[in-house]
């Protein structure tokens, strides 16, 4: 019987564009036994106070100090009474139907997560346009080995790939064993945190049918994270932990040749504004001992420069050309 609730988690900052048509629709979802949590990060526009015109029975408002997205979802976890967890961003869109079949899904799997495909938007009339087959997350499937779909995310048979965070439906237990969001600011807080998140799950179920529908154009939605030095650095810690997690988890070759692209990617694209965290990284993509693929870096004149004079020296005539 699908009486188990739901607690639907929303960071907000400088929102209030989203906020209203973001909580109405989420209050459309056909499954019935929901909290919306909405947890405000200390916004400098009226978010806070279209929030707390939304409280009601099913909508709980939170206010905390400026800390970040990430805290944000951690301070709206301590207050959730659901059995499971739906994290959401204020700009994005579910099926209505998304709940109810992900909650029928996880009560067939025990222990196990759900997700399902998404569909990028940029305008929300876009989304009554037909769907186009590649905006489905067509490389989203059903697996019980856990760590083995992580390292096809990763990149381990191909390229990397990406599952935006309203995708999943997650059993709250699994978080009290996996553990809430890391306290930093990164713009792949959520790629560590789901890691653990499948580690520590009993498999991957994929719900067809429904979508996150997730908007590309996130200039109006910046959550309070700056970038920096310090982020840039949290983007290279991250990869240092997924690495971790899945080191002895998966086959070495595997492992390898995900890192290396992984390492890589994340040497040249921060060099030269971060010359020495581009050479901590490219150190570590040494030590892979895989040759991995160079990303596209620009138009034809930089992939000449790249292809004669090396990425360094293409990377920094874009650097210092824009």
């Amino acid at each position: 019987m699908m009486s188990q609730k739901v607690s639907i988690i929303i960071p907000v900052y400088n929102s209030a564009a989203f906020l209203q048509k973001s909580v109405q629709s989420l209050l459309q979802q056909t499954y019935p036994h929901i909290e919306i949590i909405i947890v405000d990060d200390s916004s400098t526009d009226n978010s806070f106070a279209i929030a707390q015109s939304l409280a009601g029975e099913k909508v709980k408002v939170l206010q905390q100090p400026n800390a970040g997205a990430a805290i944000a979802r951690n301070t709206g976890l301590a207050a959730a009474t659901g059995d499971y967890i739906q994290f959401m961003d204020v700009d994005d869109f579910l099926s209505p139907d998304k709940i109810e079949k992900q909650v029928a899904a996880l009560q067939q799997n025990p222990g196990c997560l759900a997700v399902c495909n998404y569909i990028n938007f940029v305008q929300d009339e876009e989304l009554d346009k037909p769907i186009k087959a590649e905006e489905q997350g067509h490389f989203i499937y059903s697996s019980n080995n856990p760590a083995h779909f992580l390292i096809d995310l990763l990149g381990a048979k191909g390229e990397s790939n990406f599952i935006q965070t309203n995708c999943w439906l997650i059993p709250k237990p699994l978080i009290v064993k996996a553990g809430g969001w890391r306290a930093y600011r990164c713009p792949d807080d959520d790629g560590e945190f789901f890691s653990r998140m499948i580690l520590a799950s009993e498999g991957i179920v994929h719900v067809p049918g429904i979508f996150n529908y997730y908007r590309r154009d996130k200039r109006a939605n910046k959550l309070s994270a700056h970038p920096g030095n310090k982020y840039t650095q949290n983007i290279l810690l991250t990869i240092d932990l997924k690495y971790g997690y899945l080191k002895n988890r998966v086959a070495d070759d595997l492992l390898r040749k995900a890192f290396a692209k992984q390492y890589l990617d994340y040497a040249i694209y921060n060099y030269p504004q971060s010359k020495k965290l581009s050479a901590i990284a490219y150190r570590r993509y040494k030590t892979m001992n895989r040759k991995a693929e160079l990303p596209l870096l620009g138009g034809r004149m930089i992939e000449t420069i790249k292809n004669i004079l090396g990425w360094k020296a293409a990377r920094l005539i874009k650097y210092y050309c824009k």
